[in-house]
């Protein structure tokens, strides 16, 4: 018998060396077998699936700094606070996200810290900042810090 008369049911040993194989029909609108770099231009980032506790440089000056502590992060809401008068943001929005940040320091101190009131607060503040940061200046100085304190504090209640 012939390598083409043999019957389908026979099952070859197929030898890859480590490599994928698909026996059959791969139906699929994207397939990379290797590695796929993709450039999304100067500081920006794709990611193409679960990037959880992962870390991104994107070359900015503020980053994510591993395993800050409850002090440091408390003394960095106490610096953004302290910063919000001075940030020319309209009273309403500086008053929003200053509450916000009190809510995030009184929680973050107490025995067991609620994670979902810490980052839900952080989020607001950051988001009440970004709109701010988009209409003007004014939140610009604070958004960087904003975003670090939202990164320290998915680092510290977990």
């Amino acid at each position: 018998m012939t390598q083409e008369e043999k019957p389908k049911d026979d099952k070859a040993k197929i030898d890859t060396g480590g490599g994928a194989y698909v026996g059959g029909d791969v139906h699929t609108q994207e397939f990379v077998g290797r590695n796929k770099v993709i450039q999304a231009g100067d500081r920006n980032v794709v990611a193409g699936g679960d990037i959880t506790d992962s870390m991104i440089h994107t070359g900015d000056t503020v980053g994510v700094q591993q395993g800050a502590t409850l002090e440091e992060f408390l003394h960095l809401l106490a610096e953004i606070r302290r910063l919000l008068p001075q940030s020319g943001l309209d009273k309403d929005t500086a008053d929003a996200v200053d509450a916000d940040y009190r809510v995030v320091e009184e929680h973050a101190s107490k025995p067991k810290p609620n994670r979902a009131v810490i980052l839900g607060k952080l989020k607001g503040a950051a988001a009440a900042l970004t709109t701010a940061a988009a209409a003007a200046e004014a939140g610009q100085k604070l958004l960087p810090l904003a975003r670090k304190a939202a990164e320290w504090a998915g680092q510290l209640f977990r």
